[in-house]
């Protein structure tokens, strides 16, 4: 397929091709491919084809849909009326939603023609790519490796041109690490910029609706029909002669493998190249405290949320989601008001310290993505849980709300893609789509 959004709205101005014939290919891949990929739970086949007869009668007024005919997918985290939302788990396989989530009846409205609701990790609490009810994710750039979560099918329907775009959710990294390991772009927008009506919670104080397409430019419109907003468009003449970039003095650095300090090297030359400037900035206020700070307030919200639900269905949980519960259960009130208190200063560290610079740039994890059958690394001191590894490097933006965003650096091992992560001031969007446009036409 390997169409862009760009493409395909030229494709149905010239009537090179049309919404139904576009939904059709889409859907025939699916039932072709996702037998071993597990990207998706739910194939929406008649509705989709319902959908793009509609769209398709509607031509001559295509100009008023910004994304006329786009097949676009959602996480099944996210409702849509008259079909299950199962969080991943068989326990909501019946849970019929009553009517769409906010998101869905946004991107509809312009257009889109939704294929289908994605596989994920169970209530969306884990970042591998495993499912034991709907079958495990698995990365269609290395199957032994794995596609990260915990908006894993989003990420992979992308990867593997299932769809063009999918939305997902970010809670502590599960747009940006599955995006990171399939090799596509995503973004977590600011706090509370995309409304989270009709999506399922995992973490009230954390959550946010994310984006993942295959290039900057489709995420763009993603998100600017999300959001309202036009980011503009952006060319290359003058390069980054105008961006400052901030290179983070620890954290981000520390517990890098030679691959990921190879590539960030690359990133960095890239930029200077670009013509940017660089500027080191001081984040020791990031101690390794800040992954413990974000689990305290994710932990208490999570447990709270699913108390009711456990306790009538405590034989159908995963035993991962068992022991979040009783960690849970075991954090004080005082730790949990602490961790908000402290989360308030570092937002406003966090926020003046980007106020010195355009865009601040990291590895979007310290690793390559791991093999799907490791459970620890060695982090160069001693063995630390691969999920809490994967995210260490974008939980600490959805603890301050600023907007991140990750793309592929250029550099590939074992098949996979290496991405690196930008994060810039709140509702600053417009400068991550600036930079990675400008950086995604260089490295091609």
């Amino acid at each position: 397929m390997g169409f862009s959004i760009e493409e395909l709205l030229e494709g149905y101005k010239r009537r090179t091709y049309s919404p139904i014939e576009i939904t059709n290919n889409y859907l025939k891949r699916i039932k072709e491919m996702d037998t071993t990929l597990h990207s998706y739970i739910t194939l929406m086949e008649e509705r989709a084809l319902e959908q793009a007869e509609k769209v398709e009668a509607t031509w001559k007024n295509r100009e008023k849909m910004n994304l006329y005919g786009i097949p676009t997918s959602f996480k099944d985290a996210i409702d849509i009326a008259g079909f299950p939302t199962t969080n991943g788990s068989k326990i909501d396989k019946n849970n019929i939603a009553k009517s769409n989530a906010e998101v869905v009846n946004v991107l509809e409205v312009s257009g889109c023609i939704t294929l289908g609701k994605n596989n994920m990790s169970e209530y969306a609490a884990d970042v591998t790519s495993k499912n034991e009810h709907f079958g495990n994710v698995l990365n269609p750039l290395n199957k032994n490796r794995t596609a990260g979560g915990s908006s894993s099918g989003s990420a992979v329907s992308v990867a593997a041109e299932l769809s063009i775009g999918s939305i997902g959710t970010d809670t502590s990294g599960s747009v940006r690490v599955p995006a990171a390991c399939c090799g596509v772009v995503g973004v977590k927008p600011t706090t509370g910029l995309i409304g989270m009506k009709g999506v399922m919670p995992l973490s009230w104080t954390l959550d946010h609706i994310g984006v993942i397409a295959n290039n900057i430019d489709d995420t763009k419109y993603l998100m600017e029909a999300l959001t309202g907003t036009k980011y503009g468009k952006f060319d290359d003449k003058n390069g980054l002669n105008d961006v400052k970039i901030g290179l983070p003095n620890v954290y981000f650095n520390e517990f890098n493998d030679n691959t990921t300090n190879l590539m960030m090297e690359m990133v960095i030359n890239h930029l200077v190249k670009l013509g940017a400037q660089l500027k080191n900035v001081d984040v020791s206020f990031l101690n390794n405290d800040s992954l413990k700070l974000s689990r305290t307030i994710g932990t208490s919200e999570i447990t709270v949320g699913h108390n009711e639900k456990y306790t009538l269905h405590k034989q159908s949980y995963n035993e991962g989601l068992v022991q979040t519960f009783k960690k849970g259960n075991n954090i004080l009130a005082f730790e949990y008001l602490n961790a908000l208190k402290i989360r308030e200063e570092w937002k406003f560290k966090m926020d003046s310290l980007l106020k010195e610079v355009d865009i601040m740039i990291t590895p979007t994890m310290p690793i390559l993505p791991p093999y799907i059958h490791e459970e620890q690394v060695f982090n160069g001191k001693e063995y630390e849980a691969i999920g809490d590894y994967m995210v260490r490097n974008t939980s600490p933006f959805n603890f301050t709300g600023h907007p991140a965003l990750t793309m592929p650096s250029g550099m590939k091992e074992d098949g996979v893609s290496l991405g690196f992560q930008m994060i810039t001031s709140y509702y600053r969007e417009d400068l991550l789509f600036k930079t990675g446009k400008i950086y995604e036409q260089f490295i091609k």
